[in-house]
């Protein structure tokens, strides 16, 4: 009897472990490899925060597992489109002529009409702020002549970016088989798209009308209501198709931390914003910028050769800051890497020199010293100024 009551605990024993073991894992989120809890519930199968100005990855899941990203991909239409703006290739005022190919587009639209006008600025505007299709469509051809050749460019500049795992066959994100990208490279892409102020002031927009030109209007809503619902969020881009599930980017800060985080192919529309909100939450909650100089308080003067003025003024192009964790103590060291003469000519904002963060030994962070003025080669009637002055002084 006492054997045959071991084999039974035995037995028992073996269907407790057997059971363990063939449980689901769930999967958690990461930073630095360790699990973080309360975000084992989340719907989205990638996902990434991402501290904006040093590209250091905070929470991560799957970030670089390639997958379709809906509209998310007319975050590169407006970057190309703004870079032209920039560059004065194109005005917002520039007027483009819509085909029959982006008026029939399917999907999100602004319902443009085949045949009319509207200004690159009308636009931009429907895409960046209510993802029009038909407008992406349209910038595309007014810029490369067709989306075929504009999709070339989308590619090439992903490239450039460090965008790996990313490719595109249109410029509106509806699905294709080839059309891919991940949670990492749609940060790298958010953190370029930051640096222009058109996209962040269409991004804020909450709603507005697009009036056409035969007197019809079209309400433009934004996809992203995290714009009007979660204060710290600066701007985003939604997307949404069967294949895509919903998909969020977006970038937000508060107290001096600007972050950018990622959700991608989340069960339904609320869990993007929600899992988006407890990304930021948690980055907002265990991790502070600390700024060692402030970009205003650095302004220094600099020797020269062969300039007209014997020095000039350099200062730093932001502020030099560093990501610490809340409860982490680092000792840090700011090191100075500025030459003693600078030689002309030379223009307002070449970089002359760098400032650096060492934190028990490694660089954490750091900014380009620059020229804050512009600096002309001396001539004959400079250097003979120079000797007289000398010699009466």
């Amino acid at each position: 009897m006492a054997i045959r009551k071991k084999i039974l605990i035995l037995l028992l024993c073996c269907i407790t472990i057997l059971a363990f073991l063939l449980q689901p894992k769930v999967a958690k989120a990461s930073t630095n490899g360790a699990s973080i809890a309360g975000f084992d519930k989340f719907s989205s199968t990638s996902y990434i925060l991402m501290e904006a100005n040093s590209g250091k990855v905070l929470v991560n899941f799957n970030e670089e597992e390639r997958m379709p990203v809906a509209s998310i991909c007319k975050l590169m239409t407006s970057l190309l489109t703004l870079e032209r703006l920039d560059s004065g290739e194109i005005s917002l005022d520039d007027m483009v002529l819509v085909s029959e190919h982006a008026a029939e587009v399917e999907g999100s639209q602004a319902f443009l009409d085949a045949g009319s006008s509207y200004t690159v600025g009308e636009l931009l505007k429907s895409v960046v702020v209510a993802s029009a299709n038909d407008s992406a469509i349209a910038l595309a051809e007014h810029i490369a002549g067709s989306e075929e050749l504009f999709v070339t460019m989308m590619n090439d500049r992903a490239k450039e970016l460090g965008m790996n795992n990313t490719n595109y066959t249109n410029a509106t994100g509806l699905t294709t088989a080839d059309q891919y990208s991940t949670a990492y490279d749609t940060c790298l892409i958010l953190r370029e798209i930051n640096k222009h102020e058109t996209y962040s002031k269409f991004a804020k927009i909450w709603m507005d009308n697009l009036t056409h030109p035969s007197g019809r209007v079209t309400e433009l809503v934004n996809t992203n209501r995290l714009i009007r619902y979660y204060e710290p969020c600066l701007d985003g881009k939604t997307g949404y198709t069967d294949e895509a599930g919903y998909c969020l980017s977006s970038v937000a800060s508060k107290n001096g931390l600007k972050l950018v985080a990622v959700t991608l192919h989340c069960k339904d529309s609320a869990s993007r914003f929600f899992e988006s909100m407890k990304l930021y939450d948690y980055g907002f909650a265990n991790f502070e910028n600390k700024v060692v100089l402030a970009k205003a308080d650095f302004v220094q003067d600099i020797a020269t050769n062969n300039a007209k003025s014997n020095t000039a003024r350099v200062g730093i192009s932001q502020d030099l800051s560093y990501l610490l964790c809340k409860n982490e103590a680092m000792a840090s060291e700011i090191v100075y890497n500025i030459p003693a003469k600078i030689s002309a000519p030379m223009c307002a904002g070449d970089k002359v020199g760098s400032i650096a963060v060492m934190c028990n030994g490694d660089k954490v962070a750091e900014v380009d010293v620059v020229l804050l003025d512009d600096i002309a080669r001396q001539g004959m009637l400079d250097i003979f100024d120079k000797i007289f002055t000398k010699w009466t002084a």
